[in-house]
């Protein structure tokens, strides 16, 4: 599309605001506008579509200027979800265009341009087509230079016309979140001709975007680039795993020369989930550097920085940040690269915490939350599965439609944002509603969905898992509740708390302290939502250590039970246990997948050997259970907050055999926090940051003498910076707590050491 147009004076400043249903890029005088990728983004185009809104005052001048637009389909019209027959037309048929150009001239007055019937259009360029999943097929041959400047020749494009009373599309809305972009570069390790003219690129990471290549062809040779995660035996590209079906190309571009010269091309309207690239249709072995991948995300400011003494939780710490960055595509994805790339509302919310520990993800859910609250709330109440919603994805899913609840609570509680609970607030009680209406004394009744999903023999019952997760709303419901002054709702809804966490145990946790028909996951939800009797816990503590036992330590929960799993075993006093399951290296584990050479994180527990492929529902970029992540910034690096917003700042560490240090970086809303802790010899160091206008409570571990029995009695030992305590300004003793000298800091520096010998369990 494009339109020529006349400025008679020098232009002060000018806006174009710009959106599409389908995909669009914007040229404004034969320059790209902006650097948004995928725009104006994924959202249910019934209820609302994204407007984006860019500078363009340095690319107009006085005399002949020319706007174009190229349009792509998208999640609007996209051949995407190809198993639900209405989805291809579920949105929309056709791809449409708005744009408004708003100029200011230097002598004060004003002109405004818009997609009107004085636009012209064809279809018959150089991009031939382009789906989200399947990928781009362009021809060179049919481009046309100059086609978005001044002066070229469109007098054989059709006139467009303004789409009428037939177009059903909802609302027009700011765009909340940062724009998807091209974030870093990539480059190969190798290129490897497997067959005759089957030429594949490796890389060292799995990762998410496209590639740039400069190749050399004939004139209408084409050469097709297939993008995978994993290879065949024989070295080629694996497409097991993509699901794909018959006459349904995934992943796919395909690149037709105009010339014999080298040529440059990098696709757009498309992104893949791959770590290897296959070329086929090249004559000569290509070079090393010919291809370049280009990794793509939701621009979200990265704030976290964990590493350890074990190699293999560092890489761990990574891989869990690279699947953030390949599923955080203006909405939380499940996975990158197959027949989903969905907002799955329970994946978002069981990583939810890890994420805000990698990434400032404030305005990222405060745009998705919009689709999960507002747009995929169905009549009856409940969430659906999905985010934007759409098809049949509407049934009831534990774990999955709480997340209206649990997401916006975890805004508050890291960013201290209020404004999200009292925009969802009516929304999060009409789904708190819809629980209770499938709820029969304090005990839920209702569908489960597909419960602790992927888990491999340490599970929960369904119905232990509905109540578990009944009683967390209503707890965290009090909570927000009294963050925004709805006192009237406080007392009610801690009241249903205490309800169903009394009905929760006569019903479900015997004399025993066993949890029915439930193993890791139904321990780890109780310990973590609080549905632990006092008079039971100790009980409690020991079936739960003995499940972690009962599988020598690995972890065999699902996407539920696996980001509570540390956590619990943490709240229940067994941090061991919870450091033997972090550090197992066999499958199942979280570093299993490391050791054979992941880099990012598995769908599945073992969706992979090393050798052979696994097919069908199987991704290799999937976060859920890099919820993990949690525990090791949160408990081994010790940074949590102790109020909304880190105002109140706790650094609290796991220090126990298997590691000998750690460090944290955390920047919050306020500032840098970290906690950085090392045992050398028999003293272990802790290094503690706390930012300006905040307030810490420290936890030093402080070990027991050797030859003495049960925790330390005293602080006498600890320093700060080489001084006995009581010499050190904003330092103030709290009280001795289990093995830890608890001090109130203010902000500040400190450098605090204590006696820790190393033969101590």
């Amino acid at each position: 599309m494009r339109k020529g147009f006349t400025l008679d004076s020098a232009v002060r400043r000018a806006t174009v605001y710009a959106t599409a249903l389908g995909l669009y890029e914007l040229r404004l005088n034969g320059q790209r506008v902006g650097d948004h990728l995928l725009a104006p983004e994924w959202t249910d185009y019934h209820t609302r579509v994204q407007v984006q809104t860019y500078d363009v005052t340095p690319l107009l001048r006085s005399g002949a200027n020319a706007m174009g637009a190229t349009l792509a389909n998208g999640w609007y019209c996209g051949g995407w979800q190809y198993w639900e027959k209405e989805i291809r037309a579920m949105y929309g048929t056709d791809p449409s265009l708005l744009v408004q150009l708003e100029i200011e001239f230097a002598d004060g007055r004003r002109q405004t341009l818009v997609t009107d019937d004085s636009w012209r259009g064809t279809a018959d360029g150089p991009l031939r087509f382009a789906g989200i999943y399947e990928g781009v097929t362009y021809d060179a041959r049919k481009e046309m230079p100059g086609w978005d400047a001044p002066g070229f020749d469109d007098s054989k494009w059709l006139a467009l016309q303004p789409r009428g009373a037939d177009l059903k599309v909802g609302k027009l809305a700011w765009q909340r979140g940062q724009p998807i972009r091209a974030t870093r570069e990539l480059k190969p390790v190798a290129v490897t001709e497997v067959k005759p003219g089957v030429h594949v690129f490796a890389f060292d990471q799995n990762m998410v975007g496209h590639c740039r290549f400069r190749f050399r062809g004939k004139v209408g040779e084409t050469v097709e680039l297939q993008h995978g995660e994993m290879r065949n035996p024989d070295g080629t590209v694996f497409l097991g795993n993509l699901l794909v079906v018959s006459n349904h190309r995934i992943q796919l571009d395909l690149y037709t020369f105009r010339s014999e010269a080298e040529e440059t091309f990098e696709p757009a309207f498309t992104y893949h989930g791959f770590q290897y690239v296959e070329v086929r249709g090249l004559k000569e072995k290509p070079a090393l550097d010919s291809l370049v991948a280009v990794v793509a995300n939701s621009d979200c400011p990265e704030t976290g920085e964990f590493t350890c003494s074990e190699p293999l939780l560092n890489r761990l710490a990574q891989n869990i940040l690279w699947s953030q960055r390949g599923n955080y595509m203006g909405i939380p994805t499940d996975c990158p690269q197959r027949n989903e790339r969905c907002g799955y509302t329970g994946d978002a919310q069981f990583f939810m915490q890890a994420a805000v520990y990698n990434m400032d993800v404030s305005a990222f859910f405060n745009k998705w939350l919009v689709d999960v609250c507002q747009d995929a709330q169905m009549p009856d109440g409940h969430i659906a599965d999905r985010a934007p919603h759409y098809g049949t994805g509407d049934s009831w899913y534990i774990g999955w439609g709480d997340a209206g609840i649990i997401c916006p609570y975890e805004i508050y509680r890291n960013y201290g944002d209020t404004r999200v609970i009292r925009e969802h607030y009516a929304a999060m009680k009409r789904y708190l509603e819809a629980m209770s209406r499938n709820s029969r004394d304090g005990l839920f009744t209702g569908n489960i969905g597909g419960g602790d999903w992927l888990a491999t023999g340490g599970g929960v019952a369904d119905d232990v898992m509905g109540t578990a997760y009944l009683a967390l709303d209503f707890k965290l419901m009090a909570e927000m509740a009294e963050a925004i002054g709805e006192t009237s709702d406080v007392a009610a809804f801690r009241n249903k708390f205490a309800e169903v966490a009394k009905a929760f145990a006569k019903a479900y946790i015997d004399a025993e302290g066993n949890i029915k028909e439930s193993s890791q996951s139904g321990f780890a939800l109780a310990f973590t939502i609080g549905l632990v009797p006092p008079a039971l816990k100790e009980k409690m503590t020991a079936r739960f250590a003995e499940e972690a036992r009962r599988f020598d330590w690995h972890p065999r929960t699902g996407f539920v039970g696996t980001p509570r799993l540390l956590l619990g075993l943490h709240l229940a006093g067994r941090d061991e246990d919870a450091c033997k399951l972090l550090l197992t290296k066999t499958a199942p584990s979280w570093l299993y997948p490391v050791s054979i050479g992941a880099t990012t994180i598995w769908e599945q527990w073992e969706a992979w050997d090393g050798n052979n492929a696994k097919g069908g529902m199987n991704s290799l970029n999937h976060y859920a259970f890099g919820a993990v992540g949690e525990y090791l910034f949160g408990m081994v690096g010790g940074i949590q907050p102790d109020a909304p917003g880190y105002k109140r700042i706790r650094i609290k560490p796991v220090v126990r055999d298997g590691l000998t240090w750690a460090k944290a970086d955390y920047d919050s809303i306020h500032g840098r926090i970290a906690s950085h802790w090392k045992r050398e010899g028999d003293q272990l160091t802790m290094e503690v940051t706390i930012p300006a206008n905040t307030i810490a409570t420290v936890y030093v571990p402080v070990a027991s003498k050797l030859g003495e029995d049960g925790p330390a009695k005293d602080a006498a030992g600890v320093t700060e910076g080489g001084n006995t305590l009581d010499k050190v300004k904003g330092v103030k003793f709290l009280r001795m707590e289990n093995n830890a000298a608890v001090y109130a800091v203010g902000s500040g520096t400190y450098r605090f050491q204590s006696p820790f010998p190393e033969t101590i369990k």
